[in-house]
């Protein structure tokens, strides 16, 4: 009996130890990089535009340093880092960082050491010239207003507008990862935004899909996508959930879940505990007002 007792308490220890290794490994594998990102001045409105009938895309336009042409970047809450692609343009060939500066509106950003990274067209022969993506890095200790219902963003809000100071709640910004926390069929849930995720309200796994798709709705929309490297297949469908976010509720009117998310991509939605990711379509009726300073979100 004594050596059983032993065994499962060695066993017990190893498990643990196990355990902590994983967390510990998880935790380092997606935490990003120390945020490279000077910014400067209040933006100003910064017109959205669009790509896809879906509002698949959601694009800003900025100004390189010495540079008159107008370029678009991808705005990517998903993304912790402002980027850009090796293929848009001549100055990122063949290079893994660069030193730089672009404004947005009259917002300034510079960093002697912004990521390249290999993809995306060569933008010779596109009349939309996509240099890159702005990651949640330019919302790090700033205020920001997202308009969805006048289509505008301003960027480094220097004072809190009074219209959002009585409708905040509280949301994580954990690894530079926007987690607010909402109810859904009665119990809470911590769902990220993702505005990469552009044309969808919610994606979920295939389990929770199964669970908040209409019942008498079987056959779901089936698309397939380019993301980055990836080719990704997606299932929508029907839904008429409420997700309630303390003084808020938003209709979930369609639900979705995607096959081919690469394994790392599973493991942070598993270790971080979300639900799912809210795209913007869940909230192109709203406004919403993030203070990534004092963790504080509002959607009106």
């Amino acid at each position: 009996m004594k050596f059983l007792k032993k065994a499962f308490l060695a066993f017990l220890l190893i498990l643990t130890l196990i355990c902590f290794g994983f967390y510990f490994y998880f935790d380092q594998k997606f935490s990003p990089e120390e945020n490279y990102l000077t910014v400067k001045n209040e933006s100003g409105k910064v017109i959205v535009k669009w790509l896809g009938e879906n509002k698949n895309v959601m694009l800003l336009p900025v100004h390189l340093q010495n540079d008159s042409t107008t370029y678009f970047m991808q705005f990517d809450t998903g993304s912790p880092n402002t980027l850009f692609y090796e293929n848009s343009l001549a100055i990122f060939k063949n290079k893994n960082q660069v030193k730089t500066q672009f404004t947005i509106g009259s917002t300034e950003v510079s960093s002697d050491r912004f990521k390249i990274i290999s993809i995306g067209k060569d933008n010779d022969k596109n009349s939309i010239k996509i240099i890159g993506t702005i990651g949640s890095d330019l919302l790090d200790q700033k205020k920001t207003i997202i308009n969805f219902k006048e289509n505008y963003i301003v960027f480094n809000i220097l004072k809190e507008p009074k219209s959002f100071s009585n409708s905040k709640l509280d949301f994580k910004f954990k690894k530079r990862k926007i987690i607010i926390l909402g109810t859904l069929n009665g119990k809470e849930e911590q769902f990220l935004y993702d505005s990469g995720t552009s044309a969808y309200e919610l994606l979920t796994n295939k389990n929770a899909w199964q669970k908040l798709k209409l019942s008498n709705y079987s056959t779901p929309v089936v698309e397939k996508a380019q993301s980055w490297e990836r080719t990704l297949t997606s299932y929508t469908a029907k839904s008429n959930k409420i997700i309630k976010f303390k003084n808020k509720e938003l209709l979930l009117s369609e639900v979705t879940y995607i096959e081919g998310f690469s394994q790392s991509q599973y493991m942070l939605m598993k270790f971080s505990g979300m639900t799912g990711m809210l795209g913007n379509k869940i909230f192109l009726k709203n406004t919403l007002y993030i203070d990534c300073k004092e963790e504080k979100i509002s959607i009106n």
